[in-house]
């Protein structure tokens, strides 16, 4: 992975945290794909859907999280979040989100359980 694709993502999520909404969006292809552990209601298929749960999830508190940034390879962050912490029990104690960059663009996003299974995927 290259440092600014590492880069690039931190920037991301510090828009995200600080509630930087235009930043975000020019950062994702028009066309970029966020998918959720199983298909399903939670799924985004454009920038507009992703913008909404982005906007969503900060309206809810998640933004406040810490996250850990690994290495996934060319082009690839994995993105650890631990939502029961903002979100209390019902929520999952650790997700985590491989996202994969092309020309500067998020384009793909896909969420697993625990680091673990973002891990192996990637392995």
């Amino acid at each position: 992975m290259s440092k600014e694709t590492m880069a690039r993502a931190q920037e991301g999520f510090r828009a995200w945290q600080s509630g930087d909404f235009a930043t975000i969006e020019a950062m994702l292809d028009p066309l970029v794909e966020w998918r959720w552990f199983e298909p399903g209601d939670w799924d985004c298929h454009s920038r507009k859907d992703v913008m909404n749960r982005l906007r969503q999830r900060s309206a809810e508190g998640f933004a406040r999280g810490e996250l850990e940034f690994l290495d996934a390879g060319d082009d690839r962050v994995i993105v650890v979040a631990h939502p029961a912490e903002i979100g209390g029990e019902d929520w999952p104690s650790e997700t985590a989100t491989l996202i994969t960059f092309s020309r500067g663009r998020v384009t793909t996003m896909q969420d697993y359980r625990t680091k673990q299974e973002a891990l192996a995927a990637v392995s």
